[in-house]
């Protein structure tokens, strides 16, 4: 799922970890730099022009911790 806002990507994320269907699986908010959209999947998968905010697992979020 594509979104254009943090707020938007959370909302979708939060409201698909809800879904009995994606019980237990964390649902990845990433954001591409060269699209310039967050994307809201369960593969955490992170490519160099990527970056992890966090995800939702169980309508919990976890935010991603800076390492710089």
């Amino acid at each position: 799922m594509k979104a254009k806002s943090i707020e938007e990507a959370k909302s979708m994320a939060k409201g698909k970890s809800l879904e009995t269907e994606y019980k237990d699986e964390a649902m990845y908010i990433i954001y591409c730099n060269r699209t310039k959209y967050f994307y809201v999947a369960t593969d955490g998968l992170i490519r160099l022009w990527e970056r992890l905010i966090g995800y939702y697992e169980n309508g919990v979020y976890t935010a991603e911790k800076s390492h710089s």
